[in-house]
């Protein structure tokens, strides 16, 4: 239970303008992009651990002791009752000893204790604060401090670029590290964690913490270390350290066209949460996200709105616009601000989430607000009042698919908000499947191919063939003339798509007849069955769902394709108009399948039955893709 929360932030706040000052301008000439990134992130003033000469005003180990004693001096507490250290950071001020020997170190007012060192990027803090609450809460420990900090004004010297072959041959800073350089900023916080309430004011109570880690699926996204992220040669494989910095293999640098799968993996595991009855929107009194930019905040909150669990913005509680994104640390920057403030109430639910780019890993915490006025209020006194279940697997997105989990309805929820969550689900973990098939993983690494093309188009052309006819099949077979009318009019605007496709095929150098006359793979044969057959069916309505995927990749993926596939091939607009036109016009199909989902008539079986046939579309599109050689 966290009874106490310490913040430091070094120096005084340095406005957007006053940036480059402190960081120092490289080659003596103002950066082109801070401006466009400022923008986007939204930041108006941070902290650095620097003077205006770049000079380090602390080390990084200080910040987290000067955290930890403003935590400890919020309450009557020995010193000596604290018997575990747990600290995170993302880079440390050595590389050995652990960073929480140094915290420790640092704090000659403690005692000997245990100490535990975590590292990483934006969830490092809260591992830290998960294994400083299970210690306690499993009696081993009276009482433990959980510190994270962050100082990356440091990697971000103008003098440490300068040093560099690429920027001495006149070259500008590649963008990976340019961002981050405008996006980071220092801070450190702390908490005080223990078995029971404050005897007055306010405590929290964690009601469980999850960590779950995507690393076996997704590339690197943030790193130093290496000047890529195929990390085929690390720093240290260089023959000298020097050699390291002049190649920039010691950059700080981040992916940014990875970053929209890091919010939506993170939001599917948030609905996964719902889905488990572990979190209720409808009564979290808080939410405290941490993401990066202002521009991901638009990307959470659409989401969000599409699976039908929008939390109201003005419960989120934020201060990356007032202190910057301090990482790891952010968390624990924000816990303090809304613990101090006088806002919070008893019997409040605080959920907090956080995303991390390292290699995708993703931090979920829930929170309780307990106030205890010191009369009336009666604990046990053996009593642990940390609960983190364990009945329940922790890595909720990847063990229990949402091909597993028992679609109940949620409290006073009506079907077309189910039938919302549950398709956004399906969406999301398709999406991130479909990133491991191993021909998008080519084009993703840049590795695609102009056969690789041609094969994509080849198998995909049966599908886009036959997706005419089984709506029109499925249109005479509907009850409702409504639902009638509105499959005919998809039927006629697909009906010519695949000649598109075959004139794209030829413009790169195929043969009309090979692709006309190309057989389907297995999963084309899967796929193109199992639709045919449920369009047979009477009033096929839970063909909604086959149209959900199909036309989600088209509107969402197909567009995506088509820009990466004409960079990485050097083709024109007319060879990939077919995935291109997907992209626009499918957006207007997605938003006829959203009133149908919503209408007046849908029932609990519909919505079931429309997410079984999605679930089951996905998983034969997936197989399709899988097939293609």
């Amino acid at each position: 239970m966290p009874n106490s929360i310490g913040k430091f932030l070094p120096g005084n706040p340095i406005g957007n303008d006053d940036m480059e000052t402190y960081l120092g301008k490289i080659g003596d000439r103002p950066s082109k992009a801070k401006n466009r990134i400022l923008k986007s992130n939204g930041i108006q003033q941070r902290y650095y651990a620097l003077d205006r000469e770049q000079n380090s005003t602390f080390l990084n180990s200080q910040m987290a002791a000067y955290a930890v004693r403003d935590a400890l001096s919020q309450v009557n507490l020995e010193p000596s009752a604290i018997d575990l250290l747990a600290a995170g950071t993302t880079w440390a001020d050595v590389l050995v000893p652990g960073f929480a020997s140094m915290v420790h170190g640092e704090l000659p007012e403690l005692s000997p204790l245990e100490t535990i060192s975590t590292q990483g990027v934006c969830c490092t803090g809260i591992s830290a604060l998960k294994y400083a609450a299970s210690q306690v809460e499993l009696g081993r420990k009276r009482g433990a401090i959980a510190v994270a900090s962050e100082m990356p004004s440091r990697l971000f010297k103008h003098t440490r670029f300068e040093a560099e072959d690429l920027v001495k041959a006149g070259k500008p800073l590649p963008f990976d590290t340019e961002f981050l350089r405008w996006m980071l900023s220092d801070g450190a916080g702390a908490c005080l964690v223990q078995n029971h309430p404050n005897a007055q004011g306010i405590s929290l109570k964690i009601e469980w913490i999850e960590l779950i880690s995507h690393a076996n699926a997704y590339p690197v996204c943030m790193y130093a270390g290496a000047t890529d992220e195929s990390q085929q040669k690390t720093w240290m494989q260089y023959p000298s350290y020097v050699d390291a910095a002049r190649n920039g293999a010691l950059n700080l640098r981040q992916n940014i066209r990875l970053l929209d799968d890091v919010i939506k993996l993170g939001v599917e595991g948030w609905l996964r949460l719902i889905e488990l009855g572990r979190v209720q929107p409808s009564e979290i009194d808080w939410l405290l996200c941490h993401y990066s930019s202002h521009f991901f905040r638009g990307q959470i909150v659409d989401l969000l709105e599409k699976a039908g669990c929008m939390i109201p913005e003005h419960k989120w509680f934020t201060n990356l616009y007032t202190r910057g994104n301090t990482g790891c640390a952010a968390i624990y920057l924000m816990l303090e601000e809304l613990f101090n403030s006088g806002k919070l109430q008893h019997g409040q639910k605080i959920f907090c989430f956080i995303p991390e780019s390292g290699r995708f890993t993703t931090a979920y915490m829930m929170l309780t607000a307990i106030e205890n006025y010191g009369t009336g209020v009666e604990h046990e006194p053996n009593r642990q009042s940390i609960t983190i279940p364990t009945e329940i697997p922790t890595a909720i997105p990847t063990i229990i698919p949402a091909s597993s989990i028992d679609r109940t309805f949620q409290p006073q929820e009506s079907a077309s908000a189910y039938l919302t969550r549950q398709l956004a689900m399906v969406w999301l973990e398709f999406e991130r499947k479909i990133r491991s098939v191993p021909i998008v993983r080519k084009l993703h690494r840049g590795e695609f191919t102009l056969e690789d093309y041609k094969a994509l188009l080849r198998n995909l052309r049966p599908q886009v063939v036959d997706g005419a006819r089984w709506i029109a099949r499925a249109a005479s077979n509907m009850i409702d003339f409504r639902l009638r009318s509105t499959f005919i009019g998809h039927a006629q605007d697909e009906h010519r798509d695949y000649q598109m496709l075959e004139r794209n095929y030829v413009a790169v150098g195929g043969e009309l007849a090979e692709i006309a006359e190309a057989e389907k793979n297995i999963g084309s044969e899967a796929l193109s069955g199992f639709i045919f057959n449920q369009a047979s069916q009477p009033n096929p309505v839970d063909l909604i769902g086959s149209m959900f995927i199909i036309e989600g990749l088209g509107n969402k993926l197909a567009g995506q394709w088509a820009e990466q596939i004409k960079q990485t091939l050097d083709l024109l607009d007319e060879q990939v108009s077919f995935l291109a036109y997907h992209s626009a016009n499918d957006a207007s199909h997605i938003d006829k399948l959203d009133g149908i989902i919503h209408a007046e008539w849908m029932t609990e079986a519909i919505a079931h039955r429309i997410v079984k046939t999605a679930k089951v579309t996905a998983r034969l599109y997936l197989l399709q893709l899988e097939e293609i050689q």
